[in-house]
């Protein structure tokens, strides 16, 4: 039996989810005011600094922060299998999953549409764009996983053989396999194109973080992966980052982002590899970095984590109606941007915790 499976609790993983969920409510602030992007709610931009900083933020977070959050679903999938059986499992994710999914995609979406753009803008919408998955399509995702995971291991016959834990030479393969896979899945889906909420041109990193979740707890990677590579990979990323801004702006990014989210073009291939290499260096850096320093929780942190999943459902309605409430005031962009991020981050823990979980019933599913 592995480390994870019977020893001490991973308390660097709760408190990189922390992080990680900061961060997606940060990018969807980032979107609000003046980042690319697709959101209920937006204040365009006439100054193209902060677009251009923002764009960017997102651009870092979308390569790592949601692949990070489906490896570590990945890696607690075979544990909860096993330990509730197949039956038990698939109804766990039902009413973790799929419970939620309906109340935002029956209610909360339909109240967002109603409030913000009939009531508040006077837009007439047709009925069937009251109804959505927002940024829930995560959840409604990771449902479509476990039904998966859940046929695969009722159709496997036998175990797979244990793999050593990754090298850098194996994160390069993958990245470059990522690129790639991300590169021919954009000629048809490009990016911000989506079905049912579900953006495909970045499917091919979601599903292959979730697998290798899955890989690591069976081979006891979280454990094993040598810090040296981690570090390593995380300075790459680091490079990547800083290199972003020349490359959009060689490959012609100021008079059109278009060729680089999808088609048959090189300027998609440049930034589906840019954001492969990034996502992967990100990953695997931050894994390293949180198990070596901050693998303790006080008392707060461990607040915040129990509140994680819950600040994702709600987190939507939170940060659009605050920002349209405060849409008179008038600030520089990005100091709007950190100010309504700092406000919304902390509602969303707060309603999270002294309303929405006391709601009867929702320690059952939240």
């Amino acid at each position: 039996m592995s480390e994870q499976r019977n020893g001490p609790r991973l308390l660097y993983i709760n408190n990189l989810r922390i992080v990680l969920i900061i961060l997606i409510i940060m990018l969807h602030t980032a979107i609000t005011y003046g980042a690319s992007g697709s959101w209920y709610y937006s204040e365009p931009a006439t100054d193209m600094v902060p677009v251009v900083l923002l764009t960017l933020f997102c651009a870092v977070v979308q390569s790592f922060a949601l692949g990070l959050f489906f490896m570590l679903s990945g890696y607690f999938t075979p544990g909860s299998y096993s330990r509730k059986g197949a039956g038990a499992y698939l109804r766990d994710r039902f009413i973790r999953l799929g419970i939620p999914l309906v109340v935002y995609y029956f209610m909360i979406n339909p109240l967002i549409v109603y409030i913000l753009y009939v009531r508040c803008m006077g837009k007439s919408i047709p009925f069937e764009n009251f109804f959505g998955s927002g940024p829930l399509w995560f959840v409604e995702t990771l449902l479509l996983f476990a039904l998966g995971y859940y046929l695969w291991r009722r159709l496997r016959r036998a175990e797979s053989r244990e793999r050593k834990s990754p090298r850098g030479s194996d994160l390069l393969k993958y990245a470059i396999i990522l690129s790639l896979a991300g590169f021919l899945v954009r000629i048809w889906w490009p990016v911000g194109e989506s079905f049912s909420n579900l953006q495909f041109g970045f499917f091919p990193g979601y599903i292959g973080w979730f697998v290798i979740g899955i890989a690591a707890y069976r081979n006891n990677w979280i454990a094993d992966f040598r810090d040296s590579v981690g570090i390593q990979w995380l300075i790459i990323s680091g490079l990547g980052i800083l290199l972003l801004p020349v490359i959009m702006l060689s490959c012609g990014a100021t008079e059109s982002v278009t060729p680089f989210l999808g088609g048959l073009t090189w300027q998609s291939f440049v930034y589906s590899t840019w954001e492969a290499f990034v996502g992967t260096g990100l990953v695997a850096g931050l894994l390293v970095v949180f198990r070596r320093r901050f693998n303790r929780q006080a008392r707060f942190t461990k607040l915040l984590a129990d509140n994680v999943y819950t600040v994702y459902i709600i987190h939507a309605p939170v940060i659009v109606f605050f920002a349209y409430t405060t849409r008179g005031v008038h600030l520089y962009p990005l100091l709007k941007f950190v100010i309504a991020a700092v406000i919304g981050i902390s509602l969303c823990f707060l309603i999270s915790h002294f309303i929405v979980r006391r709601i009867p019933y929702s320690e059952k599913v939240l």
